[in-house]
């Protein structure tokens, strides 16, 4: 008869263990995006001017999301004379920590300038450190963001790599 109770007592405690991992996965962490994917529009950053912009979360866990960023836009030229619009093509790698709406926004990126002009650089690599603004469910995006360029050309002036200090600044939504 003891042998039955407590066979009957385990199989109930297995049947638990087995069921608990469901319940655990089942929960939602609230701080998690829901909408993954955000549209917006960019001035200044990693152009002179504008682009236009989608990004997508790829990953994320808790207070960390990862997410990659491709757009088009323009690449105003300020040099005496030259009246040419050169098209540009940013690419971008980012990392988000924050919770709920409010989020530390880092990057790193590349951007491709398209022109034949040898004078301009045609490929140019950004920082992005800054503040993003983004509801989990979906809506209103803003950023805000310090956007350095790096440039792999060396000047007189500059010993090594010149960085030039930029801003950036997005406007969208997320869905």
């Amino acid at each position: 008869m003891m042998l039955k109770h407590h066979s009957k007592a385990l199989y109930t405690l297995c049947l638990f263990l087995l069921l608990l991992p469901g319940r655990v996965l089942a929960q939602e962490f609230t701080q998690n995006f829901r909408a993954l994917n955000a549209f917006y529009i960019e001035a200044g950053g990693n152009s002179d001017t504008y682009s236009v912009n989608y990004d997508r979360v790829v990953y994320q866990q808790r207070v960390f999301k990862a997410a990659v960023r491709i757009g088009v836009g323009t690449n105003l030229f300020f040099m005496e004379g030259e009246e040419t619009v050169y098209p540009i093509v940013p690419v971008e790698a980012l990392a988000l920590v924050g919770r709920r709406k409010k989020h530390f926004e880092g990057g790193l990126g590349y951007t491709h300038r398209f022109t034949d002009n040898p004078e301009l650089l045609q490929q140019m690599y950004f920082a992005r450190l800054g503040f993003r603004y983004q509801a989990p469910r979906g809506g209103l995006l803003v950023r805000v963001a310090v956007t350095p360029f790096i440039s792999p050309d060396k000047d007189s002036r500059t010993p090594g790599v010149g960085v030039v200090p930029r801003l950036g600044v997005s406007v969208g939504k997320s869905f």
